[in-house]
């Protein structure tokens, strides 16, 4: 059942192409009243003389979307707000949040996929210690932002303690073409999102040097692995990491060029620097930045991860994609 709860409103900070997905997918619904932040004033300018969003696919904006480079208009008497930005920017951005806030009590949704470089950290808990008290949930699953904006069908999970929040949110933002399934596995569904990027990385790769449909299968299979194997050791539940969150993203993300960081593994097999790719993608490639920090927690809590590990050789200049491959298929044999 869908159908959003009349009156509510709802902020979304951060107008790159998942940011500005959700905000023009739940404007069109008549029931709720959304507010579009942007950083960048130029941007939001261009967007009211033009009435487009522009990436990843140009579409019109919806009578029910406001625009404003105002944090503090945007999110005032909002019930719920919607936080999308890169995984690095999003303590900054919280900590603003947190000062033009006030006495209300909304409830934060993540849409932020990563984990913060120096403490490790995921979204939610970044989110926790600098918005103390309130309500934080997560958002995640296989949605690639330009199959939402042709209107195609896709579904997600949103995560919190305790589950009614979770409902909540997942009967507010459900609509026609975007199904919500509700979870209070935060822990699963934030480490899915983000260990799937890596792989997205590796899988890339995988098609950039032309090695076939074998290779890619045992390279997602044993990713989930890897992924399952480090969520867990955090407390995850393994039926997450099997679900939207963890197995859905990582067949969406790793399947072809819809992905910014399918296309970075993609750039390096061809033999194209990181800086290169980085600026051929045109937009901000999460796996990087995750690679780095995934790969110094595992290290310091002793979980064995070689896709990362060599993903993050790639990434470094440690070693090329083909070595890359190579390590990996001469690695000690193993049971399942």
């Amino acid at each position: 059942m869908t159908g959003s709860p009349a009156g509510v409103k709802i902020a979304v900070l951060g107008s790159g192409a998942w940011g500005s997905t959700l905000a023009w997918l739940l404007a069109r619904q008549p029931a709720l009243e959304v507010r579009l932040f942007s950083n960048r004033s130029e941007q939001i300018a261009r967007i009211r003389e033009t009435g487009i969003l522009e990436k990843p696919s140009p579409v019109a904006v919806p009578e029910g979307l406001s625009l404003s480079d105002n944090l503090e208009a945007t999110v005032v008497g909002c019930g719920i707000i919607v936080v999308s930005c890169t995984s690095q920017h999003l303590r900054d951005l919280a900590r603003r949040l947190r000062g033009v806030i006030g006495a209300a009590s909304p409830i934060v949704v993540s849409a932020v996929k990563g984990l913060e470089l120096d403490t490790h950290l995921r979204m939610s808990e970044v989110l926790k210690e600098e918005l103390p008290g309130l309500r934080i949930l997560s958002l995640s699953g296989p949605n690639l932002a330009f199959e939402i904006r042709a209107g195609l069908p896709a579904a997600a999970v949103v995560a919190g303690q305790p589950l009614e929040d979770a409902k909540l949110v997942q009967r507010t933002l459900s609509t026609s073409s975007f199904r919500l399934y509700a979870s209070d596995d935060i822990v699963g569904v934030e480490y899915g999102g983000t260990l799937k990027n890596i792989i997205a990385i590796a899988a890339g790769g995988s098609d950039g040097l032309n090695l076939g449909y074998n290779a890619k299968a045992a390279l997602l299979t044993r990713g989930l692995s890897e992924m399952k194997r480090l969520a867990l050791d955090f407390g995850a539940r393994e039926s997450t990491l099997s679900g939207l969150s963890g197995m859905g993203d990582l067949l969406a993300t790793c399947q072809g060029p819809l992905s910014r960081n399918y296309r970075v593994g993609h750039h390096l097999a061809k033999g194209t620097t990181l800086e290169v790719s980085l600026k051929l993608v045109d937009t901000e490639a999460e796996g990087v930045n995750t690679t780095f920090a995934v790969c110094e927690l595992s290290r310091k809590i002793g979980i064995e991860m070689p896709i990362a590990e060599q993903v993050y050789a790639v990434l470094t200049g440690g070693t090329t994609p083909e070595k890359a491959i190579m390590t990996l298929m001469t690695r000690p044999l193993s049971t399942e």
